[in-house]
């Protein structure tokens, strides 16, 4: 009986612990120097929001995002949960709202892929909601670019979508080594950054041309084992490389949201949702590669 009881007791304890985890998120901050850069420019990178909301319809995080002054918003995907319809509404407010804020560039993860790409019961009501988000002058960049230009600086901003096979469950689908190029051709030489939902392909977006590549889709593992990262990847990958963070390929860089929402599994252990705040100032980086 007194197992049983002390079981539960610790059961009780977890799930209050995860239901205001689920709650919380943090600010995690980078400083990116580049000689193609001639003065600061501010970024915010939301990935994985997936509807979650924080405080009274997601007032706490458009607070959050607002106090960073940022010059451009960048979503590299899943500000949806696919199969539930209601969450789009959500995602719409949220796209509204930032966009007020600054200038808001998006590129599909794979909850958007999936109803964009096949004709299944939810696809209609998807593409009713990406027309909306579309209304509201939000710059969709799939297998796409744009021109930019932030504070005297002239950036390039590409979304890249991949296949959905490319998010198969159990196993690791190689990434053409042409495909970059084939959807989006030569990077420029300007400032070039790249949307790209899915991590497992980081080296492949460093190695296109990519001078700052932001990408989400792991959730940071779910459960994350201090010292060692992420224990298992949405691929059922066990300790993933490419999870959450910063990693760096000579002079490119990619970073890697832990995300803001989750979908399915709903729990974050030693792994807190992030807004991603990121600082791009002039000056030299070495060459250093993770």
């Amino acid at each position: 009986m007194k197992v049983m009881i002390t079981l539960a007791g610790i059961l009780a304890i977890y799930v209050l612990w995860q239901y205001l985890e689920l709650k919380k998120f943090e600010t995690t901050e980078y400083e990116i120097h580049s000689d193609k850069i001639k003065d600061e420019i501010r970024l915010i990178m939301i990935s994985d929001l997936h509807s979650q909301v924080y405080g009274s319809n997601n007032d706490v995080l458009f607070t959050a995002v607002k106090e960073k002054k940022p010059d451009l918003i960048l979503i590299p995907g899943d500000m949806i949960v696919s199969k539930k319809v209601a969450t789009y509404e959500v995602a719409y407010q949220a796209f509204r709202e930032l966009s007020k804020i600054a200038p808001v560039y998006f590129s599909n993860g794979n909850h958007e892929s999936k109803p964009a790409r096949r004709k299944i019961s939810y696809s209609g009501a998807f593409l009713a909601y990406e027309k909306e988000v579309k209304d509201l002058g939000i710059h969709i960049l799939n297998n796409a670019s744009e021109a930019v230009e932030v504070r005297g600086n002239q950036i390039y901003v590409s979304g890249v979508e991949i296949n959905l096979e490319c998010y198969t469950k159990g196993k690791k689908v190689p990434l053409a080594e042409d495909f970059l190029i084939k959807n989006l051709g030569e990077p420029k030489s300007c400032y070039h950054i790249l949307l790209a939902h899915n991590p497992a392909y980081s080296r492949q977006y460093a190695e296109w041309g990519a001078d700052l590549t932001l990408c989400g889709h792991n959730h940071g593992g779910l459960v994350r084992i201090p010292g060692l990262g992420s224990l298992i990847s949405p691929q059922f990958q066990l300790f993933p490389k490419y999870d959450a963070g910063r990693f760096s390929f000579g002079r490119k860089e990619v970073i890697i949201s832990r995300g803001l929402g989750t979908h399915t599994f709903h729990i974050r252990i030693f792994n807190r949702a992030e807004l991603v705040y990121i600082c791009l100032l002039p000056g030299e980086k070495d060459g250093t590669e993770c």
